[in-house]
């Protein structure tokens, strides 16, 4: 099984937004297939543009960090008919107990991102 999903340096878990690479996993070989910069680094509407990004992955499932599936996102995978699941940052992918998305995470994402643009308008 591949999934898309994004890391830090040290190949943990982090939020869409604030992830160093965007990844391709392949579970069954725990290996790496793709490693790349992280798309969101640079767009102006961060989770989306890694959503898009998975979903020409073609991944099997996509493991979305906590706080990084906002309702743009979550269209995004929704309309590709793309399953996705959440777990904590900070994980190693070997350590990963993932559950289903659902509603709260999407409403607790969306809240996320738009604390983050505020953010960055203000400094």
């Amino acid at each position: 099984m591949i999934i898309c999903t994004t890391v830090d340096k040290n190949l943990r878990l982090m939020e869409f937004s604030r992830a160093e690479y965007i990844i391709l996993y392949d579970l069954d070989k725990k290996e790496i297939i793709e490693k790349k910069p992280n798309p969101a680094m640079w767009a102006k509407i961060k989770r989306p543009a890694v959503a898009r990004e998975c979903v020409r992955a073609k991944p099997d499932i996509v493991l979305a960090p906590h706080g990084s599936t906002c309702f743009p996102s979550y269209r995004i995978f929704k309309t590709a008919h793309l399953k996705v699941v959440v777990d904590n940052n900070g994980k190693r992918l070997n350590e990963i107990d993932p559950w289903g998305l659902n509603m709260k995470e999407v409403i607790y994402s969306s809240f996320v991102a738009i604390f983050e643009r505020f953010h960055r308008l203000m400094n």
